[in-house]
Parts: structure tokens; sequence; C-alpha cells
């Protein structure tokens, strides 16, 4: 998560310079020795930085809540057993096994929370940083293209108990 969340982060700042320039203006100048192609423009700069963005916002936000989902279904961790393969004297040493890891568990649910709450936090202020910007490359970009940071940010205030 933390990867996604700094690579998202660096993607912002280049769509932030990048939306700070003239739409045809070219991100780098010609050479003498290029052909007269037509050079990478500020506007085709902005379209794939602002997609990558978008890109992994929606994974980062997607991985957080299915990390969390898969926790609250299993939070032992553990396999699901099935009670025709095990003896009765199986399942009460499993139970006891169980009991015996519960504290440590209990810290490692602890950790996990604050991760992930350090997570959401850095997720919910990388979308609210980013929703100014993208707003400034409609100009560039056009209206037509959807802002997809409110919708996530919804999507991850419906899924994860965080602070506003």
């Amino acid at each position: 998560m933390g990867t996604l969340i700094e690579l998202g982060n660096c993607t912002l700042d280049v769509l932030r310079d990048l939306a700070g320039r003239p739409a045809g203006q070219a991100i780098a100048p010609m050479s003498v020795s290029e052909t007269p192609e037509m050079p990478l423009d500020v506007k085709e700069g902005i379209w794939t930085a602002r997609h990558n963005l978008e890109a992994v916002l929606v994974y980062a936000t997607t991985q957080l809540v299915m990390g969390l989902s898969k926790a609250e279904v299993d939070p032992m961790g553990g396999e699901m057993e099935t009670d025709d393969q095990h003896s009765e004297s199986q399942r009460v040493e499993t139970i006891k096994e169980r009991k015996s890891r519960r504290p440590s568990q209990t810290l490692t649910e602890r950790l996990r929370r604050g991760v992930t709450g350090e997570m959401a936090v850095d997720l919910l202020s990388l979308l609210n940083k980013a929703k100014p910007v993208i707003a400034k490359t409609k100009s560039s970009l056009g209206p037509a293209d959807v802002d997809l940071t409110q919708v996530l940010s919804n999507f991850l205030h419906e899924r994860i108990r965080t602070p506003s």
C-alpha cells in the first residue's frame, strides 16, 4: 500500500507540473537531429499522468478495502475446517491452540488496524490533494472526463471508518 501511495504522490507531482503549462507546449524541445514528428505535448502528458494517477487511486482504494474485508471474514487467519475430516479430539485440540494464540493475535489485530488507519488517512490525503489538480486538468482535457476522486473518497468513507 505504501508503494501505491508513493506512486500516486509522484504522479500527482508530475500532473501538477504539467497542469501549470499551456496545453499545446512541447514537454521536451525537439533537437535539430530529430525528425519533424509531432513532439509529445503537455496535453498528452496530462492525459497520461491523470489516467495513471486515477488507476493507482482505484487500485489502492480497492486493495485497502479488500484487505480489510478479508481480515473481517477470517479474523483468525486460519483455514476453515470441515467437521467430517476431524475427530472430536482433534477439534478440541484445535480450539485449545486457537485460545493459546489469541493474545498475540489481538496484538496483531491492533497493529493491523493501526497500519490500516494510517494507510487510509494517507490515501484520503492523496485523494484530497488530487481533486484540485484534476479539476485544473479539465481546461486542457475538456470537461468530458469524469473526476473519480470524489467517488473513491466516498467509497473509502463507506467501507472504512476514517476521520473526515
